[in-house]
């Protein structure tokens, strides 16, 4: 019983990243969609924004690549035009 109160105290011990390894197998993911998880259930509302902006570069990816090649071309600021879907 005290090794199982103890676990989640002695994973954050754990050296390289271990301790996300232990928190996707608690959550039978891999560490990707559990800290995907972990962040949701952490901040609801900060993971709807993360996941919003995501989707609007993922998007405009081909305008935002040629805008910043465009900008380390001339090493200028660009200004450039996206397409933001309604909700």
């Amino acid at each position: 019983m005290v090794g199982l109160l103890l676990s989640p105290f002695a994973a954050r011990l754990l050296p390289f990243g271990w301790d996300a390894g232990v928190a996707a197998a608690i959550l039978h993911a891999d560490r990707w969609s559990a800290g995907q998880a972990l962040m949701k259930s952490t901040n609801p509302t900060g993971w709807a924004t993360l996941a919003a902006e995501i989707n609007l570069a993922e998007t405009n990816h081909d305008a935002l690549s040629a805008c910043r090649d465009a900008a380390a071309r001339t090493k200028k600021e660009q200004r450039c035009t996206i397409v933001v879907l309604a909700p």
